[in-house]
């Protein structure tokens, strides 16, 4: 719509009249709450590794339970169409006490209703969340297979307070796992000893890495050990402390398939060939004895 605008010498001349904006339409308190949780499910899946992780142990739990959640949701079915609401689904799991907050079941409830309908069908509860990991496995090796460059943008988390970007570590988007056994060279001999530990691993840690397991899981009071892949702790089989695992050959697989191997270690000493040093026979007379 025009309008006269009134110019210095007294004559008028015609405008556009600005339109105004649209108000842009308020989420309501439930459409806010939902919003901040399809964010916080997609950062949950951004993390492969700790996706995988909460894709196994929910699986595991929905085999375990699918009985009781079945009877549950079936008592409260009295249209008998099998189909549950989100919410209702949700409820059910926090009436089981299921291993997931409050974010998660709203993950697990999305990976459940597999056409994105809204809805749930319960008796398919029992077929658990193997099909993610299929899919999984499926989208990593056409990425191999689709190995050549891309160039692509990199989005990078923002602080909520300075704004600036948050730069954070490399991350490998489908890791390959080993199942690696770490065996305390000395103590050998002994089959359940406390220094022999078990540990799944990426085939991309580096061997710095598994020593910093090694203190951590046996209280180890020193950091001068070395890994070895036999038991002669001679210096040909010492592993490089900046090499990875896939570096020196040793290839993982799928997570529910770990690649299994075992490696020793020792203490460094300065005397690799001293006969007394690297001698354990006193270790050893007691259980020979018996």
């Amino acid at each position: 719509m025009a309008e006269l605008l009134q110019q210095p010498d007294g004559s008028s001349v015609k405008g556009k009249k600005k339109k105004r904006k649209g108000k842009k339409k308020k989420m309501t308190r439930s459409e806010k709450d939902l919003a901040k949780l399809e964010k916080a499910t997609e950062k949950i899946k951004a993390d492969v590794v700790g996706y995988m992780q909460f894709v196994d142990r929910m699986d595991k739990w929905l085999l375990l339970n699918a009985d009781n959640l079945i009877k549950l949701f079936r008592a409260f079915d009295e249209d008998g169409e099998c189909l549950l609401t989100y919410e209702e689904f949700k409820s059910g799991l926090f009436d089981l006490n299921a291993p997931c907050n409050k974010v998660e079941s709203h993950l697990l409830a999305k990976l459940l209703d597999r056409e994105n309908s809204g809805d749930i069908d319960y008796t398919e509860i029992s077929t658990g969340l193997q099909y993610v990991r299929e899919e999984m496995d499926l989208l990593r090796e056409s990425e191999e297979a689709d190995s050549h460059l891309v160039m692509t943008k990199r989005d990078i988390d923002h602080c909520k307070c300075c704004k600036m970007g948050i730069d954070e570590p490399y991350k490998v988007p489908y890791p390959k796992y080993i199942l690696l056994e770490l065996r305390f060279i000395t103590f050998d001999s002994f089959k359940d000893h406390p220094g022999h530990i078990e540990t799944l691993v990426h085939d991309h840690i580096p061997v710095q890495t598994l020593i910093r397991i090694i203190i951590e899981e046996t209280s180890v009071q020193s950091t001068k050990l070395s890994i070895f892949t036999d038991k002669s702790r001679s210096p040909e089989s010492r592993l490089p402390l900046d090499m990875t695992l896939k570096e020196l050959g040793y290839v993982g697989d799928n997570y529910d398939k770990p690649e299994e191997i075992t490696l020793y270690y020792d203490y460094k000493v300065e005397f690799m060939s001293c006969p007394i040093l690297l001698c354990d026979y006193y270790f050893g007379k007691n259980s020979q004895a018996n």
